[in-house]
């Protein structure tokens, strides 16, 4: 198994490729069972859907980063006035907080070059990623088939086992950041934001943050407005992000009951683990991480009395 996982590790890209392709399985059977398209325009449709949905969301994205970081700006500039601290030290604070901001809009354009200095290792991904679909539409677990036999059956009954895990966590994670991102946008709309859904889109991806979440953004923003004399908007931000903190754990709470797998926190810290130690082959490690997890959870040792 650990020669396995190294292996995946050394041939990433296509390695996620047909991750990738085993969790959209069921979308692939709607393309080609329930749609009766071919196996290959099935997998070229989803393919296709899946890199225009990326980068628009991507694009979408740095817009309204690029956007909302002037306002902010301003905000600052005014916040100075009514703060009173010395003079040097406003000026030093306000400097690092452009800095910081000239550097996350850097981040965004580095970010494009550093995919294009990768190319290979996309345009390697992008054509596996095909072919996976391709051979997922037909058998989900064809690539089964490069494993010694006499490993196949224990192997294949670990990673469904590792895998059906990771998907329920995953779907968690997705519902909770779905009820993030629409009480953002209805609260962002109510206060009369320009771009509410975007700007809402982009502070609810901070909801994958342990402990304040999407509070990284709000209590400053608050603060900021509260500072420049707008004191309503200020606490009107603190009780919407009060709102969603409570919806969100009430929300979880209920998501998680209905498993006794493992419990969200410690799903969300060992995944985060995995991905803080092994980087994006994270993705791949995680689930096995979890199902280990869950494994020493039911043995004796462990069991509570």
């Amino acid at each position: 198994m650990l020669f396995l996982i190294l292996f995946a590790w050394l041939i990433l890209p296509v390695t996620l490729a047909i991750v990738f392709a085993y969790f959209l399985s069921p979308m692939l059977q709607l393309f080609h069972k329930r749609l009766k398209l071919p196996s290959f325009i099935s997998a070229l449709l989803i393919e296709i859907l899946m890199v225009i949905g990326l980068a628009v969301v991507l694009l979408f994205l740095a817009t309204v980063l690029i956007d909302t970081l002037p306002v902010l700006k301003e905000n600052l500039s005014e916040a100075s006035s009514f703060i009173h601290i010395p003079t040097a030290i406003i000026i030093q604070i306000r400097e690092q907080l452009f800095e910081l901001f000239d550097i996350m809009l850097s981040k965004i354009f580095q970010s494009i070059q550093d995919i294009m200095q990768h190319l290979v290792e996309i345009t390697i991904f992008i054509v596996a990623f095909y072919f996976a679909l391709y051979e997922t539409s037909r058998n989900r677990h064809w690539f089964f088939v490069y494993i010694p036999a006499r490993f196949r059956k224990p192997i294949r009954n670990i990673f469904e086992e590792a895998t059906t895990l990771f998907s329920y966590f995953i779907s968690v994670e997705v519902r909770l950041l779905l009820i993030t991102f629409a009480l953002l946008s209805i609260g962002f709309y109510i206060l009369d934001f320009s771009q509410p859904v975007g700007k809402a889109l982009l502070v609810s991806i901070c909801d994958f943050l342990p402990f304040l979440g999407i509070g990284i953004f709000l209590i400053p923003i608050s603060i900021i407005f509260m500072t420049t004399g707008k004191i309503a908007l200020g606490i009107q931000l603190l009780i919407l992000f009060a709102v969603i903190q409570l919806t969100r754990q009430f929300a979880e709470s209920m998501m998680w009951a209905s498993t006794m797998q493992i419990r969200s926190v410690h799903a969300f810290i060992l995944s985060a683990i995995s991905l803080l130690l092994f980087g994006v082959a994270g993705i791949i490690i995680s689930p096995f991480i979890l199902l280990i997890a869950v494994k020493l959870q039911r043995h004796p040792i462990f069991a509570s009395k």
